[in-house]
């Protein structure tokens, strides 16, 4: 597998064997950060940490201190809280099974009872 290095910074200098392949390992290592970030955005919301940043809402800090877009902020906010109840979609959202926006929809119908949530 390709080695992401300075090169990859310049896909126009790379072969299309190696552009497709640092675009698959972009892509896996972007699904791992999201997966990292959502993990610990959840325990921030569990701890309400944000609080004591002086931020009302896990929704402002994240729109403030992150600056992340209202969209983005929503969409992690709503999948942190998902995780904290269903711990393997942690693991689906990190190996590319399910997207953050499926699991932003299916939050508000996913419960112990239909989700088959074995963390193994």
């Amino acid at each position: 597998m390709l080695q992401l290095g300075m090169t990859t910074n310049v896909p126009a200098v790379l072969s299309d064997r190696d552009l497709m392949d640092a675009v698959r390992q972009l892509a896996a290592e972007e699904r791992t950060a999201t997966a990292r970030l959502i993990a610990h955005l959840a325990e921030v919301d569990a701890r309400r940490l944000y609080l004591a940043q002086g931020y009302s809402s896990m929704f402002t800090w994240c729109t403030g201190a992150l600056r992340l877009s209202e969209h983005a902020a929503y969409a992690r906010i709503e999948c942190a809280r998902l995780v904290r109840r269903l711990p393997s979609v942690l693991d689906a959202l990190e190996h590319g099974d399910v997207t953050l926006t499926a699991a932003c929809l299916l939050a508000q119908v996913l419960t112990s009872e239909n989700c088959d949530d074995r963390t193994e």
